[in-house]
């Protein structure tokens, strides 16, 4: 019975006359270098070990170095040249990659190595110091508040973690270069010298960001540096390229340091109605399975409030932004109807390069 039947379903039914023979490989091994089994495992030449090393490797896609890098394009400044001119041909231009932060591991720590990410590129001209560099580097940490707003959320402004924590250096070749400007500030670098020094590491030197101008380093380029701040949060900052200032640039001494560069990510939106952007954090939420959950200004409302009473137990931070671009209408006290549904709500907020980049930058 199952013999007549394997005869009648039988896949060699499905042929045609002059059909082409089935491929014995798939497409990307017929790419590979054919592997040679005459080819003895003890030999020495280096040319047949890459050759079956590439046919035991899986094919796979190479990234450009500079793919989804993304140019600023600005207009010429029309503003007075208060601190002087650019000359060119003699002026230098220095161009620092910033990366976004990055998690240490130890030795115990398991789990796959997060991927390096470009965060910007800035350009500054060599007599500018170091701490110019530091006030550019733009940090979702940096415009953090860590006050539970969830009894009275209105988005006002008020002081950010870039505030109150401004202690802060860059470590390049051997020096830790702290930001003094602030005489509360502390010598963050001052217990990994003395650990450094526990272990033999050798000895670093301290100075002064603000008393340091870029041209008077001497540093490798391309080599990757630390810039540390927010006591933890730590990136990585390499010196790409420098070179003369030529007459076609901006030459307005006030239009530096500039982010020339940037690189995209997607922004984070509201994980109720999925349309809108982030404007608010909840974390620990007893009417919710996320932790944290991020919200959108309407559903944040209409979901954890009711006539302006707060539903439950969860604390609320507004979602980090930059105090200069708050609208008039955020500082207003809260006032909410019963029921808000998402299609009311209008982005009412230009369009920004600052806004754009913190929704593009916040991560869990």
């Amino acid at each position: 019975m199952y013999e007549l039947l394997n005869s009648h379903c039988s896949i060699d039914h499905l042929t045609v006359d002059g059909e082409l023979n089935k491929m014995s490989k798939s497409s990307y091994e017929w790419c590979k270098d054919p592997a040679d089994p005459s080819i003895l495992d003890s030999i020495q030449l280096k040319t047949v070990k890459n050759t079956m090393r590439r046919n035991q490797l899986k094919n796979h896609q190479v990234h450009a170095k500079y793919r989804s890098e993304k140019p600023i394009i600005y207009k010429p400044s029309a503003l007075p040249h208060s601190n002087g001119s650019l000359t060119p041909e003699k002026d230098i231009l220095v161009f620092v990659r910033v990366y976004v932060p990055f998690t240490s591991r130890h030795k115990q720590s398991t789990g796959a190595l997060g991927k390096l990410c470009l965060d910007s590129v800035i350009a500054l001209y060599g007599s500018q110091t170091l701490d110019k560099l530091r006030d550019k580097i733009m940090c979702i940490s940096d415009y953090s508040v860590s006050v539970d707003l969830s009894d009275a959320p209105v988005r006002k402004k008020t002081q950010n973690a870039k505030e109150v924590y401004k202690s802060g250096f860059f470590f390049i070749e051997d020096t830790f270069y702290n930001d003094c400007r602030d005489p509360n500030n502390k010598d963050n670098s001052q217990t990994i010298r003395e650990w450094a020094e526990s272990r033999n590491f050798g000895t670093y030197k301290v100075a002064k960001m603000e008393d340091t101008k870029i041209e008077s380093l001497t540093l490798r380029f391309g080599f990757p540096w630390v810039y540390q701040h927010q006591g933890d949060c730590e990136h990585l900052i390499s010196f790409s390229d420098a070179r003369l200032v030529n007459a076609t640039e901006e030459l307005n001494k006030d239009c530096y340091p500039r982010i020339v560069r940037i690189k995209p990510r997607p922004n984070r939106y509201c994980m109720t109605c999925g349309i809108y952007s982030v404007t608010w954090v909840t974390t620990r939420n007893s009417r919710l399975p996320h932790n944290p959950c991020l919200f959108c200004d309407s559903c944040f409302k209409s979901y954890n409030y009711i006539k302006g009473t707060k539903i439950g137990s969860f604390q609320a931070f507004p979602y980090p932004y930059d105090n200069d671009l708050l609208q008039p209408n955020h500082a207003e006290s809260m006032r909410m109807k019963p029921t808000t549904s998402v299609s009311q709500v209008k982005a009412k907020e230009a369009p920004s390069f600052k806004t754009e980049y913190l929704q593009m930058n916040f991560t869990d």
